[in-house]
């Protein structure tokens, strides 16, 4: 089925700019722990599951490298997700979310995947959700991962729309809590708003641009303009102002305060009660480039923009923090919006990991080949540097192993190589010092999926 253009219309306009809440679609990157002012919180793990691909059997192992639970598989799988305590597993049909590892009273929960199906991870400040749909548009299932409950955005909001809702996971906004989430409805031009403590959705018009607390940041497009609202659950608009920003364009809400970036690069603010966007800075766009993307860092509280040849770090009163440039086109990689380091860069080239609090550069990554993973808080990379897996951090640059493929634990601190038959665990103090690694071949097989299970 080719994709809808006409509907996508809705979705994208002249000059648009994306907001990037950075997800894995396939698999998944855990990705923090450490100390900042920005409350980096502890990011430890319990177990890591391995995954046969064929029978989809999981074999959970501890830090000691001692397995401490099994599950009987669930047929074929292709890409593993986790969330505090729990796993899911998926393969071209079927979504399932597992019981905690031991847990043999809890039964599985199973989503039904469409054709063709993504499956997106979500991490907030109070859990993980995975978000299913397709790419040419259609219906969209959230699934609440820690707790194993689900909505069908299309079942829970067909009752209450003209036309069967087509929506795009790549319109889906969500506060920093994950307690209420909205989506733009291509079919019906309008904003479907659910909760999970909820059982009916609430519908807004327009697009939405952002979600807070108890305010939604909606956009209109007019011409080559927007109007840009904050609009309340029971519809009422606290403020409706033109802005410089075509529909799609990107915001973050801190309160009942919406700041958001053009797509010429102008940082700008609205309130309630507000007649028009004030500006109050703007990001410096190198010459001959465009703005590809913003994506909200540190949980809102850091604004990363960028393209193929720059990226730039601003706080929400519009202060440049970090920025560069690159001499060739990086395509760098967008933040997880709970990372409180941003490693610079992305598959064509790295440049550094950035504290996003200060903005400064805590140390260099133009020595890194390729990236293998990235801790939870973004504040450390497993690199490869010359064929040798490398744990960088502020505190230096220590060789793991040589691997065919590494999988990093959120924390930051512990790595699984597979090289060959062989599986071994590698634990990091916080000094830096390597633990004899843990022997974990016979496990699992050499290519089973590998994750490691959050608390």
């Amino acid at each position: 089925m080719p994709p809808n253009y006409a509907a996508r219309r809705m979705l994208v306009g002249t000059g648009i700019v994306t907001l990037v809440f950075a997800v894995a679609v396939v698999g998944w990157r855990w990705f923090g722990a450490g100390e900042s002012p920005l409350d980096r919180g502890d990011a430890g793990w319990s177990t890591i599951a391995f995954v046969d691909r064929t029978s989809g059997d999981v074999v959970y192992v501890d830090r000691d490298g001692e397995v401490v639970a099994e599950a009987a598989g669930q047929g074929r799988t292709g890409s593993v997700y986790a969330g505090d305590g729990v796993v899911a597993v998926a393969n071209s049909r079927v979504l399932s979310v597992l019981p905690p590892a031991g847990d043999d009273d809890t039964d599985v929960v199973a989503i039904d995947l469409p054709a063709q199906a993504q499956v997106t991870t979500i991490r907030t400040t109070e859990g993980t959700f995975l978000a299913t749909g397709v790419p040419t548009g259609g219906d969209v299932t959230l699934v609440d991962l820690d707790e194993g409950t689900t909505i069908d955005i299309g079942v829970a909001a067909e009752a209450g729309s003209p036309a069967t809702p087509t929506m795009f996971v790549e319109t889906l906004r969500y506060d920093e809590t994950g307690s209420m989430f909205a989506i733009a409805d291509a079919a019906n031009f309008q904003t479907i708003v659910v909760r999970f403590d909820e059982p009916e959705p609430v519908f807004l018009a327009d697009q939405p641009l952002a979600v807070g607390s108890s305010l939604i940041a909606t956009s209109q497009t007019v011409g080559l303009q927007a109007d840009v609202s904050l609009v309340g659950l029971d519809r009422s608009a606290k403020a409706t102002v033109p802005a410089d920003i075509p529909a799609g364009g990107v915001g973050v809400m801190s309160g009942e305060r919406l700041t958001f970036v053009s797509a010429s690069g102008g940082v700008y603010r609205v309130e309630p009660g507000d007649d028009e966007a004030e500006r109050i800075g703007a990001v410096a766009v190198p010459a001959g480039a465009t703005i590809e993307w913003v994506g909200p860092a540190a949980d809102g509280r850091r604004i990363v923009v960028g393209g193929a040849t720059f990226e730039a770090v601003i706080d929400l009163d519009a202060r440049t923090l970090f920025s560069t440039t690159f001499p060739t086109a990086l395509r760098p990689t967008p933040p997880e919006p709970r990372w409180t380091c941003l490693p610079v860069g992305g598959e064509d080239g790295w440049h550094s990991i950035v504290d996003l609090e200060s903005g400064e550069q805590v140390i260099e990554l133009t020595t890194v080949d390729d990236v293998l993973g990235i801790s939870a808080d973004g504040c450390t990379v497993l690199g490869d540097i010359d064929g040798t897996a490398n744990l960088i951090t502020a505190d230096g640059v220590l060789g793991v192993g040589t691997y065919d493929r590494a999988v990093l634990a959120p924390d930051g601190r512990s790595v699984v190589g597979v090289r060959d038959d062989l599986i071994e665990l590698v634990v990091v103090d916080d000094d830096m010092n390597a633990d004899d690694p843990i022997d974990l071949t016979g496990v699992a097989a050499s290519n089973a999926l590998i994750a490691f299970v959050p608390d």
